[in-house]
């Protein structure tokens, strides 16, 4: 009998050892869990896409969108430049010299005697317009001054003698305009070289507060006039 009640005391003390552990146990796991949650590092490794960074995803949209816009407004001038661009300032893709290349090749290496940058409404784009004679006929090539290509071929008879301009001499299209700015102001619109009247002439208009005026200079005696 003594030593079934030793085993009995034995068994209970046992029991309550047990009990006692696993009562220890579950603190110990319920510390760990309220300290994960209130650890600063939880918060540290919480996933991507706080306010902060939408904040930034969202600037980054409304530049692209700028970006998209500025981009759109070039291409519907047809030349890279906005409609109202100042050609004293900015120049499309495709340079004067370019442009006449394309309209020899055209007509035929005729007498290019009048090459005209301006806005054209109808087509809303920047073109040249290069005048060709080869032979008997007058080729008016519209190009488009961004792509370079030929739009239109405009042909008319023609017992005119014509002589070639030149964009560099005896003055360049850098010096006429210095000289034309001397007595004209405001936004360039459109120029043209030509020979007229046997005189070869740089024409420049410009438009200051919605009133144009026109200023000729002459390339070799380098004389201005100007028409309002």
């Amino acid at each position: 009998m003594k030593t079934n009640r030793m085993a009995m005391s034995t068994v209970a003390g046992l029991a309550a050892l047990a009990l006692g552990l696993a009562g220890c146990g579950g603190n110990d796991s319920g510390n760990e869990a309220d300290e994960a949650q209130s650890s600063p590092e939880a918060s540290e490794s919480a996933p991507a896409g706080t306010a902060d960074d939408q904040a930034d995803n969202a600037d980054d949209g409304k530049d692209d969108k700028t970006d998209d816009a500025k981009d759109s407004t070039q291409d519907a001038s047809g030349s890279g430049l906005s409609a109202d661009a100042d050609l004293s300032r900015e120049s499309p893709a495709t340079s004067a010299e370019d442009a006449i290349k394309t309209a020899k090749k055209k007509a035929g290496n005729g007498i290019v005697h009048d090459i005209e940058l301006d806005w054209d409404d109808d087509d809303q784009a920047w073109q040249y317009e290069v005048s060709v004679l080869d032979g008997n006929t007058d080729h008016d090539i519209e190009i488009d001054a961004n792509s370079g290509k030929i739009v239109n071929d405009d042909q008319d008879d023609s017992d005119d003698k014509e002589r070639n301009i030149d964009l560099n001499d005896p003055m360049t299209f850098d010096e006429a305009l210095e000289l034309a700015g001397e007595k004209a102001s405001g936004k360039l619109v459109s120029w043209k070289l030509e020979y007229d009247d046997d005189k070869q002439e740089y024409q420049f208009d410009f438009d200051k507060d919605g009133e144009e005026m026109e200023a000729t200079v002459d390339t070799d005696s380098k004389r201005v006039s100007v028409d309002d």
